[in-house]
C-alpha cells in the first residue's frame, strides 16, 4: 500500500510539475483516493486467474493470459467512462512465432491500453504507466500449471490498474498511457511492441513509470545506519 501510495505521488508530481505550477493540494487529493481494498482485489483476481503466462489460453475466461487481458481491459472501460469520452481502451496485440528459445509455439502477444488523452489537443506528451501482466513457474516453457504472481507482477498491475481508476477524472494538458504488457517473462516482448508504436507513431514520451514487484519489502524503511532493511 505504502509503495502504491508512493508512486501515484510520483507520477502526479511529474505531471503537475510539468504544468510549471504548484498544486501539492491536489496531489494530495488523488493520493488520498487511492484504496488499498481495490489494490488487494485487484492482485486476488490476477492470481484467482491461475497461470498469467505468455503463451497460456487467450481463449478461456476464467485462466490464463486472455482471462487477464480481458478483465484488465474491463475495469480500464470502467473507468472511461468517468473520463468524459478522453480515455481510449483498446488491446495491441501481434502473433509472436516460436523463436526456439523462450517461444515454442504461435503465440498471440498483448497489451491491454488505456490511453487518458490530454485537455490540450497540441499538447503531444505522453506519461507512459506500466507493469507487465504475465508470470510464470521456473520452466521458463510451462504455460500450464499455477503461476499466481501476486508480487511479480501482480502488484505492479494492481498499481496500473488503480491509477487509472484515480486519474480517471483528471483534468491534464498531457496524455497519460496506462498498459499493462505481456510477455515480459518470455524476452520483454509487449514492452518492445509497444516501443515499436512508440517509436513509429513519433510519440513525445515525457516518463515512463515502469512498476514490477512493487509489494517487495526490500527497499521499505532504512534503518538508523542508513542501510535498505
Amino acid at each position: 500500500m505504502k509503495k502504491a501510495v508512493f508512486f501515484l505521488s510520483i507520477l502526479l508530481s511529474i505531471v503537475i510539475n510539468a504544468q510549471k505550477q504548484e498544486k501539492d493540494p491536489e496531489i494530495a487529493g488523488y493520493v488520498k483516493n487511492v484504496s488499498k481494498d481495490s489494490l488487494k482485489a485487484n492482485i486476488e483476481k490476477l492470481v484467482s486467474l491461475g497461470t498469467r503466462h505468455t503463451m497460456s489460453s487467450t481463449t478461456d475466461k476464467e485462466k490464463g493470459i486472455g482471462a487477464a487481458r480481458n478483465w484488465v481491459l474491463s475495469k480500464f472501460r470502467n473507468f472511461a467512462k468517468n473520463s468524459e469520452g478522453r480515455m481510449e481502451v483498446y488491446l495491441q496485440n501481434e502473433d509472436l512465432q516460436p523463436d526456439g528459445k523462450r517461444i515454442n509455439k504461435v503465440t498471440n502477444l498483448g497489451n491491454a491500453i488505456a490511453l487518458l488523452k490530454g485537455t490540450d489537443p497540441t499538447d503531444q506528451r505522453i506519461i507512459i504507466v506500466s507493469g507487465h501482466l504475465d508470470s510464470r513457474v521456473s520452466d521458463i516453457l510451462n504455460s500450464t500449471d499455477d503461476a499466481p504472481g501476486a508480487n511479480d507482477d501482480g502488484s505492479g498491475v494492481a498499481a496500473v490498474i488503480e491509477s487509472a481508476r484515480v486519474l480517471s477524472r483528471s483534468k491534464f494538458p498531457m496524455n497519460i498511457l496506462f498498459v499493462a504488457v505481456s510477455g515480459e517473462e518470455q524476452g520483454l516482448f509487449g514492452a518492445k511492441m509497444l516501443s515499436d508504436k512508440a517509436k513509429a507513431e513519433n510519440w513525445q514520451v515525457e516518463a515512463v513509470l515502469n512498476n514490477d514487484m512493487i509489494g517487495n519489502n526490500s527497499f521499505d524503511t532504512p534503518k538508523n545506519d542508513g542501510t535498505p532493511n
